[in-house]
């Protein structure tokens, strides 16, 4: 699952800090009071003792006059201040006239083969905007102004061109088959030969991921409703399942196709878990399954482009993540706690037992007594329809 690693160690920072506070005293210039404050005063401008009382010198009479002055002051400036709203100041004609709004420069502008778009966002710095490192940008269509995601792949490397080729086949063999909406759909791709980095312009999911909804609701202690595990165990295991055997659960028939060349994910965690305000259903955003960077199919396993474990455990861990993420939104952490897996309370005792049922046997620790991506989402459809939500 997704972690959160620290950049720095707690000794190395504690260094630092000592060694710039050492800085701040060679370069201070202003005495010490004495040797009990010595060492705290590149910390401070405060000029005080240990008792600050004994420099206030100055009678009380006199502190009451000016504190009955000030208050005088101040009323005066606040009727100054009233009169000058009440009276506004005459406008020249040089500012009778709006002036123009401010112009945001796009970061980057480029063209494909369907359409120009311009960067307007991005999730990887400077370089990445600019198209100088592999990373996420938001993108919008200067044509019509839709909203996209560029993602650069890294070619430097025969391994990195080889997985960037995977991820587009990955992505081209899922829209072919029907493009379902809870998968993160491909737009337009170019991986070409000599270049620096590829390019795939996708869906744009604009309700962010489900890693940011288990950080936003940790910090406001807002625990999620049943109805919204439920929900997006259904669009989770609808994309699985789809990713698996080609089959639409939305359709009604869910008879796998014969040319499937089944697709393990085997990255589902829930930075990679999307959410997008468009086609929700039962009050939720649409869960979008994205990043198909470590995909592998079945023909990868024939022609030895992956190992022949992922024959065996390939959609098993597909089917035990796709659980985590369900353990990880209803208990609100970023890492799976497998002791509760054993005692079949993934989600833990605010969840009813058939929650906790379907979620604990994707976790099971023996990838041959999980269920298939298809009777999870078998299961999770009679359990929302007996609960009057649409699966």
């Amino acid at each position: 699952m997704d972690g959160v690693p620290f950049p720095f160690s707690y000794r190395a920072a504690a260094e630092r800090v000592a060694q710039r506070s050492g800085e701040r005293a060679e370069r201070s210039t202003l005495p010490a009071f004495d040797d009990e404050y010595a060492g705290a005063w590149p910390l401070t401008t405060l000029s005080f003792h240990r008792s600050p009382r004994a420099y206030c010198t100055t009678p009380r009479a006199e502190t009451d006059a000016a504190a009955a002055g000030l208050r005088s002051y101040s009323s005066e400036i606040r009727n100054l201040i009233r009169h000058a709203q009440a009276v506004p100041a005459p406008k020249s004609a040089a500012t009778e006239k709006a002036a123009p709004a401010a112009v945001t420069k796009p970061i980057r502008i480029f063209s494909t083969a369907l359409a120009t778009f311009e960067v307007v966002e991005s999730y990887g710095g400077d370089a990445v905007a600019k198209g100088l490192a592999a990373g996420v940008n938001v993108v919008r269509d200067q044509s019509n102004g839709r909203v996209y995601v560029e993602k650069l792949l890294a070619l430097s490397t025969p391994t990195e061109h080889a997985r960037a080729l995977a991820e587009v086949d990955a992505l081209t063999q899922l829209r072919t088959a029907g493009e379902p909406t809870y998968i993160n759909r491909m737009v337009e791709s170019f991986v070409g030969v000599g270049g620096p980095f590829g390019h795939l312009i996708l869906e744009h999911c604009n309700a962010g991921t489900a890693y940011d909804m288990i950080k936003r609701r940790s910090l406001a202690g807002e625990q999620p409703v049943e109805a919204l595990i439920w929900h997006a165990l259904a669009g989770l295991s609808k994309a699985v399942f789809f990713c698996h055997t080609g089959v639409d659960a939305d359709q009604m028939d869910w008879r796998e196709p014969q040319e499937w060349n089944t697709l393990c994910h085997l990255d589902v965690k829930p930075i990679n878990v999307f959410f997008s305000h468009d086609g929700g259903r039962n009050g939720f955003p649409r869960l979008v399954l994205g990043d198909f960077g470590c995909a592998t199919t079945w023909k990868d396993i024939q022609d030895g482009t992956a190992k022949r474990t992922v024959q065996l455990y390939g959609m098993p861990t597909d089917v035990w993540q796709m659980g985590g993420v369900m353990q990880a939104i209803a208990r609100l952490m970023t890492l799976p706690e497998l002791t509760s897996v054993v005692r079949r309370r993934a989600c833990g005792r605010l969840y009813s037992r058939e929650l906790n049922d379907v979620v604990s046997s994707c976790m099971d620790p023996d990838p041959l007594k999980r269920p298939t991506a298809g009777q999870v989402a078998r299961e999770v459809k009679k359990q929302m329809e007996a609960r009057g939500l649409i699966f």
